[in-house]
């Protein structure tokens, strides 16, 4: 039998509130967090003696915890965390079609700055790229080229053809690849995404939506395709179209915002939770309308309920958006502010109010250059370095064209985009497209179908990147 003599508890061995167990000859302290019981509770506890820190990273022993030094562009408590970003195989899809003949040029240069400025390689980003107009050709596979220099001289290649859109056959064709290890794809081991840059005037518009809800309503473990992105680029474009195959609207662009979709391939191909790329909502936006008497009634009305899918489509998707609206003849007046309301009805009820002035012109010009001026301004509710839009909604039937397009300019260089809404029958379209900066700017409303609204409520969301996202950490 033990005897009390031999309990090795008695002398209490067990320092900073450690409680004592008896074992034969010898004793085991349960110390309290923070402490070793190696040293019967007398010291703080190494916690980097069990290698806490992944990845590399250096290990700092702190009273009852540790933290962790990541190396490179690892992140998190115990830098588990990838925030480098990559592993991804991007095929831009190409229309060489006639309505992109005057284009291709462009195109071009944002696929080649695009390749520029990501890392390429096997464990990086990969690239593909697409032609198409009647048929969908593979200019290269992810496999063909490993070099820069190499993708950016193949670009020459692309050339405009006289033929129609088929962009099924294109979409398709990016499938086929990316699920191809011929053709280079990494499969499961990388994401993919595809950059379609065209005008949304494709010639089988019915099967290629078809196609694309066909992939969208696949479970999301058997999509091949993480994304589809379009971009805007031609000398008419139709974003209804665009937004029905990306699906979403922060995933429908235009030509101009090349940091929009550079920065959105970022946050998508790095880990969800690494904070160098961080959402910005807090765009401004002031609607300027025509209200001379000179528009056809219809017309008039058409731009009214135009007016109104755009305060909606923006709040809904973007409740941190603020709306201004001005109506404009010769001169301009202020409807309702920046900061007036965010409440949807109380904005719309407002705009419905706004009717025809007998003013038979309207001075386009002088409205924007007041706006310039005076539009976005603390007092009238602006919010200093944010991202600003004019909307202008109007007939179109100006007759300074050369005036407001150095306003527009102007306005530009301000970083003050100015986009264009085109509703009505009686509204002419060339002309919008012919004072602003770029097509993509122009919004068409067909008749009763305001889907492009939902592809510039788009644009008043976006995500900004470190310049730094690539560098190794030391």
């Amino acid at each position: 039998m033990k005897s009390i003599v031999d309990d090795q508890c008695l002398s209490h061995p067990c320092y900073n509130g450690g409680s004592c167990h008896d074992l034969i000859g010898s004793h085991r302290c349960n110390c309290t967090p923070g402490w070793d019981e190696a040293t019967d509770c007398r010291t703080d506890k190494n916690e980097c003696l069990a290698t806490p820190c992944q990845n590399g990273g250096n290990c700092n022993d702190e009273w009852a915890d540790f933290s962790c030094d990541c190396s490179k562009r690892f992140n998190g408590t115990t830098c588990e965390k990838d925030c480098r970003p990559g592993h991804a195989d991007i095929t831009f899809i190409v229309d060489t079609s006639s309505s992109q003949e005057n284009d291709i040029n462009r195109t071009v240069e944002f696929i080649s700055k695009f390749v520029n400025k990501l890392p390429m390689g096997k464990n990086e980003y990969q690239f593909s790229v697409i032609t198409y107009g009647f048929k969908a050709h593979l200019l290269f596979d992810f496999n063909d080229f490993s070099s820069k220099t190499d993708i950016k001289e193949a670009l020459k290649q692309i050339h405009g053809n006289h033929s129609p859109t088929y962009t099924k056959l294109a979409l398709s064709k990016a499938v086929e690849i990316a699920q191809s290890t011929t053709s280079g794809s990494r499969l499961s081991k990388a994401s993919h995404h595809i950059i379609l840059l065209y005008d949304g005037l494709s010639s089988d518009r019915y099967g290629t939506e078809e196609y694309v809800n066909s992939l969208n309503r696949l479970p999301v473990y058997r999509r091949t395709i993480r994304s589809i992105i379009t971009v805007a680029v031609g000398s008419s474009i139709d974003y209804s179209e665009m937004i029905n195959i990306s699906n979403k609207p922060e995933y429908t662009f235009g030509l101009l915002h090349f940091d929009d979709v550079y920065n959105k391939i970022l946050r998508d191909t790095s880990h969800r939770d690494c904070t160098d790329c961080t959402l910005h909502t807090d765009t401004d936006i002031i609607i300027l309308q025509d209200i001379n008497t000179n528009q056809n009634s219809a017309g008039y009305r058409s731009r009214q309920e135009a007016i109104r899918r755009v305060i909606e489509k923006v709040v809904r998707y973007n409740a941190d958006a603020h709306i201004g609206l001005y109506s404009y003849t010769n001169n301009i007046s202020q409807v309702f502010s920046l900061f007036w309301s965010n409440n949807t009805d109380k904005m719309v009820a407002a705009a419905l109010q706004v009717d025809r002035k007998r003013n038979l012109t309207s001075n386009l010009s002088f409205a924007l250059n007041q706006l310039r001026q005076k539009g976005f301004l603390s007092s009238n509710g602006g919010r200093g370095s944010n991202r600003k839009i004019i909307v202008i909604v109007s007939d179109g039937k100006w007759l300074d064209f050369a005036n407001i397009k150095r306003e527009v300019t102007l306005l530009q260089q301000s970083h003050v985009e100015v986009v264009g809404v085109v509703a009505g029958q009686d509204c002419s379209y060339d002309n919008f497209v012919r004072v602003l900066f770029d097509p993509s700017h122009v919004y068409y409303v067909a008749e009763n179908d305001f889907t492009s609204l939902e592809s510039f409520a788009g644009m008043t969301s976006y995500y900004k990147c470190d310049n730094d996202i690539f560098i190794k950490r030391q």
